[in-house]
């Protein structure tokens, strides 16, 4: 992917100049601000983790921590019922969970593609919407069906109430209804679904582009379309939900999220900024 090189290496020119002059200009004593912890979806663990990296190299003293996931429904759990001021999501509260809670509040701060993976001894590289429904339905059961090699597939499902599964099922007409085959293996979380793809030969999923950039799994084009083409349908919104006000430390990091830093990180690792 020609296209997708040429942005990144672009994004990271940006980051090193932004960089050069966050050095420049940070403070050689921050002010104190109380320490962060933003709990929740998986989909955003290791963007968040390297934006802390800089936040913290930027101002010495001021302390974030990711923890590792529990979902976006683990997201709005925490704050809905009081446990975290602000939780880390990949999707809006649904109605059930504003019934359940009370008023959440959300904010989204990048967007990010769902990218469908397939082992490269499958031999795909693009496939149309329907043989992608043809494949999770169980109706093509082998790569030469759509055009690889003669190889079994190896479906790899998601949860219905997980943010990719939601997106692809909003945004794939074919998939809407579809039910995908018994044979399917389900994997919990992203990182279940990246040890699956390195074990399994024919397989295929669906994840963020920026985790399916970092391990070096094929993507798949869709009926022609990358991931970074402005007609691409399947995209992520990442943010967080809250009830409160903000508190110091936590709109300190949410400010440093509007940085040119901070958008050069998302840009490189796959991730498009919300402006504003």
């Amino acid at each position: 992917m020609r296209t997708q090189a040429i942005v990144q290496n672009l994004a990271a020119g940006m980051l090193a100049a932004a960089l050069a002059v966050g050095a420049l200009v940070a403070p050689a004593h921050s002010a104190e601000m109380e320490p962060v912890t933003l709990p929740g979806s998986g989909d955003l663990t290791d963007l968040l983790r390297e934006l802390v990296v800089h936040y913290e190299a930027q101002y010495p003293g001021r302390k974030v921590t990711v923890p590792n996931s529990i979902g976006s429904d683990g997201g709005v759990r925490v704050v809905g019922t009081g446990e975290a001021p602000i939780g880390r999501v990949a999707r809006k509260p649904t109605p059930e969970e504003l019934a359940k809670y009370g008023e959440v509040k959300d904010l989204e701060f990048a967007r990010v593609p769902v990218a469908v993976v397939v082992s490269r001894q499958a031999g795909g590289k693009n496939l149309t919407e329907a043989q992608i429904c043809d494949i999770y339905s169980g109706k093509a059961s082998n790569w030469r069906d759509v055009g690889g090699n003669d190889l079994p597939i190896a479906v790899q499902a998601r949860p219905e109430d997980g943010s990719n599964a939601r997106t692809i099922r909003a945004n794939m007409a074919c998939f809407t209804k579809l039910e995908v085959t018994p044979a399917a293996h389900m994997n919990v979380r992203n990182p279940d679904l990246v040890d699956s793809m390195k074990k399994l030969s024919g397989a295929i999923g669906f994840m963020p582009m920026s985790e399916a950039d970092m391990h070096g799994f094929q993507i798949v084009t869709i009926d022609g379309l990358a991931p970074t083409s402005p007609k691409y349908k399947l995209g992520i919104g990442l943010g967080f939900v809250y009830k409160a006000d903000f508190t110091p430390g936590i709109k300190a990091f949410l400010d440093f999220l509007k940085s040119d830093i901070a958008r050069a990180v998302m840009r490189k690792s796959g991730h498009v900024p919300i402006e504003g």
